[in-house]
């Protein structure tokens, strides 16, 4: 099939498979749920780092209870955030009673500036194949998100039974999950390419589908930085690298520790030579705010 056939195959699939498991009665979910949530506890329990789930949507397996006892052990949970179209998404910490607000399709996110790289993303699917490949809501944020993550990151993807198909068909920027787990266990992704086609195929995509930032968006949020910096090493730093970009005015002043909003700018730049430049502004910012 070609891409666009791929892309309507997948619209109707996914409507498909959608209505299929909203329809399913809530007693059988509830049950499959909770194996998959047996599952999941010693992983989580292991893991080293933040843990992102997600706030559960049209049938989708409801994991917070698991999240509530995962907190009260100790472990740190996020919870994915949208921030705009084509761009990865982000994580917010999420405790029990922590503030909320509505998100992307009225999904409640974390109210909080706060943000987190999580080590173990818990990603629910509309549909699976064999190899690992999931099937979402047709976005694209998952795929971006995993492509713009450069830490180490395990990816588990979670879903009935009945949302087993025999291919989605991946196309060179789909990303497999390491595996899927289902009321039934665990399914570990055959093969180990992580992309459906050779690496370098996400190169050669658009910045913006990967995550990365344009020029213009790099130097407005360059001059945001800058409208905050007190210390003029830094300020220099930034100017160094705002000489290589195209001239935007301040629209606002960031808010919050100027090395966090570097190092999370820095992530989303493309070119290798700005990228280097950055951080050197990033070294001075966590210099200067060091306690």
């Amino acid at each position: 099939m070609t891409p666009a056939d791929v892309l309507a195959w997948r619209k109707q699939e996914r409507a498909r498979l959608i209505a299929a498991r909203v329809a399913t009665a809530e007693e059988a979910r509830n049950a499959w749920t909770a194996r998959i949530a047996d599952f999941l506890e010693p992983i989580a329990l292991a893991t080293d780092g933040p843990i992102s789930f997600y706030w559960p949507f049209r049938g989708e397996p409801n994991l917070r209870p698991l999240m509530r006892k995962l907190v009260a052990a100790g472990k740190e949970i996020a919870l994915p955030v949208v921030v705009q179209a084509r761009h990865p998404l982000e994580f917010r910490p999420w405790t029990p009673g922590c503030q909320m607000a509505p998100g992307v399709w009225n999904i409640p996110i974390p109210d909080t500036a706060e943000r987190v790289v999580p080590r173990l993303l818990l990603a629910p699917v509309v549909g699976f194949d064999p190899a690992g490949y999931r099937l979402g809501y047709g976005g694209g944020f998952f795929d971006r998100t995993l492509a713009a993550l450069t830490t180490p990151r395990t990816v588990i993807g979670l879903g009935y039974d009945c949302q087993a198909i025999d291919t989605v068909h991946p196309l060179a920027h789909d990303i497999k999950m390491d595996r899927i787990v289902t009321e039934s266990g665990f399914q570990d992704a055959r093969g180990d390419a992580e992309f459906a086609s050779a690496a370098c195929a996400l190169a050669e995509a658009p910045d913006a589908y990967a995550g990365y930032l344009d020029p213009v968006e790099i130097a407005a949020e360059l001059q945001a930085i800058r409208a905050a910096g007190r210390d003029a090493t830094l300020v220099a730093a930034i100017d160094k690298v705002l000489k290589r970009l195209p001239h935007i005015e301040a629209v606002h002043v960031a808010t919050g520790p100027l090395a966090e909003r570097l190092a999370r700018l820095r992530a989303r730049v493309r070119d290798d030579g700005l990228h280097a430049a950055i951080g050197e502004a990033l070294s001075i910012a966590e210099r200067v705010e060091r306690p």
